[in-house]
């Protein structure tokens, strides 16, 4: 079977979301009371890994499969490997934000705190392609080009109507709409994010891709529901030991420039961690991701237990499921590079 360019492209671009073993782990905040932290046994066997495969984990090997997905937009990758470094030491490797410089396509990456201001998006600029991609906002309609609101769209073609609205005016207007999505979701969550418009009468709603992978996440209600319900309810009923950052990143992917806005939050267990990427609003190409990931001491390093649940428009309608296999099948092969090589890394501090 030939793979259509479209989904060629799609799991490179979710692959680079894979910080979670650089980054997902950074918010190490003091114990908090919970369930008892699950073996890796009982993890594995929560998503139908073998016998053989939890073996396969212990021997130092990197397993992976496909969880079932909840839409047919969505690539869901699970991924479990050792890394033989003690959590800990791991925590604070990881605490220095290496994610971002590890990633090639990250063009620049700004924590936003507090209620945010536009000085936080000053490297939000239109680069690389910026004359094309300015054009691409100053003419922008409903559809898959960039991942915008009916209100959105009206205000960037508004700016045809004021005199000189070339690339530093769309840039202006990019970032107030960047501030705007992050007031947005910080103030109300997933009922704070605007739906993306596809066409007159459809629209993509990536709140609600995110709600079904929080319902999908049955092990974190089931070990921790304290976590479980910030996830569903944010930003209410945060716990003790909770913890948060926010991001504003810019990629450079196929010539264009990429705005993604992350949430990223953790929360400690027993003696194990969870931590959730979750990318609520992407300029163009994915429509949102959530990724999880579960840190369990070992006698010889740290288990890392990774899920990331994908949506996009590119997938869908038919031949879907084939369209997933291929996505899912390529998205881990490169999610598994990206893991090898920073297990190397780490191996040597």
């Amino acid at each position: 079977m030939q793979e259509s360019p479209t989904l060629n492209r799609t799991p490179r671009r979710c692959a680079r979301l894979t910080g979670a073993l650089y980054a997902l782990v950074v918010l190490y905040a003091t114990a908090t009371p919970a369930l008892a932290a699950p073996t890796l046994d009982e993890l594995m066997a929560d998503f139908a890994f073998s016998k053989e495969d939890v073996q396969k984990v212990r021997n130092g090997e990197l397993v992976n499969t496909a969880a079932a997905a909840t839409s047919d937009r969505e690539l869901a990758v699970v991924m479990v490997f050792l890394v033989k470094t003690p959590l800990e030491k791991l925590v604070a490797f990881l605490d220095e934000d290496s994610s971002f410089r590890n990633d090639p396509h990250v063009q620049s990456a700004a924590e936003i705190r507090g209620q945010g201001t536009l000085e936080d998006f000053t490297s939000i600029v239109l680069q690389p392609g910026g004359d094309q991609e300015a054009q691409h906002y100053l003419s922008a309609v409903p559809g898959d080009t960039l991942n915008l609101s009916a209100a959105e769209i009206a205000a960037f073609r508004a700016l045809n109507n004021v005199g000189g609205a070339g690339q530093p005016k769309v840039e202006e207007a990019v970032r107030r709409t960047l501030l705007g999505r992050y007031q947005s979701y910080r103030s109300q969550g997933l009922a704070g994010m605007p739906p993306y418009a596809r066409s007159k009468d459809k629209q993509s709603k990536p709140a609600d891709d995110l709600r079904r992978a929080t319902e999908a996440a049955k092990n974190v209600k089931k070990y921790i529901p304290a976590f479980y319900d910030v996830l569903m309810n944010y930003p209410q009923g945060k716990p003790a030991g909770f913890k948060e950052r926010f991001f504003c990143i810019r990629y450079a992917m196929d010539g264009r420039p990429n705005f993604v806005l992350r949430h990223r939050f953790a929360m400690p267990f027993e003696d194990a961690y969870v931590a959730i990427d979750r990318d609520f609003y992407v300029s163009h190409d994915y429509n949102d991701t959530q990724a999880v990931a579960a840190l369990l001491p070992a006698a010889d390093g740290t288990l890392v237990l990774y899920l990331n649940r994908t949506t996009t428009d590119q997938l869908g309608g038919f031949g879907a499921s084939a369209k997933q296999a291929i996505g899912e099948s390529m998205m881990a092969k490169q999610i598994r590079g990206i893991f090898d090589k920073a297990r190397a890394g780490l191996a040597g501090q």
